[in-house]
């Protein structure tokens, strides 16, 4: 299945209390996990490399003390995926844990597992629940390589639906498919859908080889947020677009860039993923693997937060996601200069906040900056 690092809750309607914050990117903290690689699909754009075959999943102790400390530290949302998290034999234990630390939770499914019998054992434990839509039939049987797999995913909505519990669409954006997110979202209105979050395709896992070239530009993003708004006011449906344009970045400058000093990794880690294979990291899985916190195999998540803030590699990932603000602000404020040409590529651009924070975290110019600023403090 397809798995996102937004976290569809946050376009549901869920309440935000004194301890969550709302932001371009969605309700935070939130905690989410992948327990289990195992999935009944092999979808293209599965950036977990999960499948049928694949057996790797989190030991129940290790997950049950994560989840503790994530909710100590301070992470309210508890967002399951995968692999197929319905595959996932303690799901049931894992929701009712958050559900008692006072998390929020939801899962993010493919939906064609969601039978009367399984539903039934987790439905009461569950605040949302997002169903992956890639399109039309033909467009969505083909990214999850199974014929049928529509047909069978639009046959179990009707369980979700009878269960009570909130749930959405959730739709991958690529270079080519905008022109099905009406069809997407015409079809949550029928179902009875609370919203449709379009997530732009990530290439890390097996979309990095099998859809190397789909990931959709700043042009394609900026289509899919007017048409998401014009949809979505047409069928009255909630459409969130996992994007924000550039005009938009000064007023979200507070949410997208950390302040110092930071008071707990909630600041720099509004979102904080846990593997399969028990690794953590923060915000994506495409940032640079020397910003991500270690392995719950080695250390409890407490103690991976407390050296991840102590050796000071949360201040690399805010000098991250300040170098990210100021260089796509700038190109910003330059094509709207006075004496500046217009620029098609930068004034009719957006952008997937995440992706560019990660791509930044891989590369040079973030170490040189973070040292500078290390120069700066001294």
């Amino acid at each position: 299945m397809m798995t996102t690092d937004i976290h569809l809750d946050a376009h549901f309607g869920a309440q935000s209390g004194g301890q969550l914050f709302e932001s371009p990117t969605g309700i935070a903290p939130v905690l989410q996990v992948h327990p289990t690689r195992r999935c009944n699909l092999a979808c293209a754009h599965c950036y977990t490399l999960s499948a049928p075959a694949v057996s790797e999943q989190l030991d129940w102790d290790v997950l049950s003390a994560c989840v503790q400390d994530a909710a100590l530290l301070g992470y309210r949302q508890l967002a399951v995926s995968g692999g197929e998290p319905l595959l996932y034999k303690r799901l049931p234990d894992l929701l009712k844990q958050a559900r008692a630390l006072g998390m929020l939770t939801s899962i993010t499914t493919n939906g064609m597992l969601a039978t009367p019998q399984r539903w039934s054992q987790i439905s009461d434990q569950l605040d949302v629940v997002a169903i992956s839509i890639d399109g039309t039939e033909a467009e969505h049987d083909l990214m999850r390589g199974q014929q049928g797999a529509f047909a069978k995913t639009l046959s179990h909505l009707a369980v979700i639906r009878a269960s009570g519990v909130a749930f959405g669409l959730i739709f991958t954006l690529t270079q080519h498919n905008v022109d099905s997110l009406e069809f997407v979202v015409q079809l949550a209105a029928q179902q009875g859908a609370r919203s449709v979050q379009v997530h732009p395709l990530t290439l890390y896992g097996r979309a990095a080889a099998s859809l190397s070239d789909a990931r959709p530009d700043g042009l394609e993003l900026l289509v899919a947020i007017a048409e998401a708004k014009r949809i979505g006011q047409q069928l009255g449906v909630a459409v969130h677009v996992d994007a924000i344009s550039l005009q938009q970045l000064s007023a979200y400058h507070r949410h997208l860039v950390p302040a110092y000093p930071l008071a707990n990794i909630t600041d720099a880690a509004p979102i904080l993923i846990v593997q399969a294979d028990g690794a953590v990291l923060p915000l994506t899985h495409d940032v640079d693997h020397q910003l991500w916190l270690g392995s719950l195999y080695q250390k409890n998540l407490s103690g991976l937060a407390q050296d991840w803030m102590q050796h000071g590699v949360a201040d690399r990932l805010v000098q991250a996601c300040e170098q990210t603000w100021n260089e796509l602000n700038q190109h910003d404020r330059a094509d709207h200069a006075d004496n500046a040409e217009p620029t098609t590529e930068i004034q009719h651009t957006a952008v997937y906040w995440y992706d560019e924070v990660a791509a930044r975290t891989r590369t040079r110019s973030n170490d040189k900056l973070f040292m500078l600023r290390e120069i700066q403090a001294a």
